[in-house]
């Protein structure tokens, strides 16, 4: 479980603080509408992802690999967890809370593309620990 805590732990620090230093300290989470919602909340895929900004590719990279390890560590700490389809459609139900809860972060926006790289990493992870289990189990049979 402890491995769980991490995962949680890592991506809230990601997901809800500035990535970029703020006075040399990470910057602080605040809560509130300085916007709304719907200026906040991005529906189309991959509009973003294509406009090449500083730091697209690190985006698209941390995004998938922010969620690998959701991937790998859920199934082994959730018995339930037991095929990849389970693994992945609790991996999107966190990430859409993620991605809802940011709703009330002024400085944070909803993304589809973030639900849709996130799945991916998750889908990675849950392939990956598939994977190995699988060949375990053929390998001690």
């Amino acid at each position: 479980m402890l491995l769980v805590y991490i995962c949680l732990i890592v991506i809230a620090r990601f997901v809800y603080f500035p990535l970029h230093f703020v006075d040399g300290k990470i910057g602080t989470l605040t809560i509130g509408f300085s916007k709304t919602p719907f200026d906040m909340i991005s529906l189309i895929p991959f509009f973003f992802l294509f406009d090449r900004y500083d730091g697209w590719l690190i985006n698209i990279i941390g995004n998938i690999a922010m969620f690998i390890p959701v991937g790998i560590v859920w199934p082994i700490c959730f018995r339930k967890l037991d095929n990849i389809k389970k693994t992945v459609f609790a991996g999107i139900c966190f990430i859409i809370f993620i991605e809802l809860s940011q709703l009330l972060c002024p400085e944070r926006h909803t993304d589809i593309d973030d639900i849709i790289l996130n799945t991916s990493g998750v889908m990675i992870g849950a392939c990956v620990i598939f994977a190995i289990r699988k060949a375990a189990n053929s390998y001690f049979h």
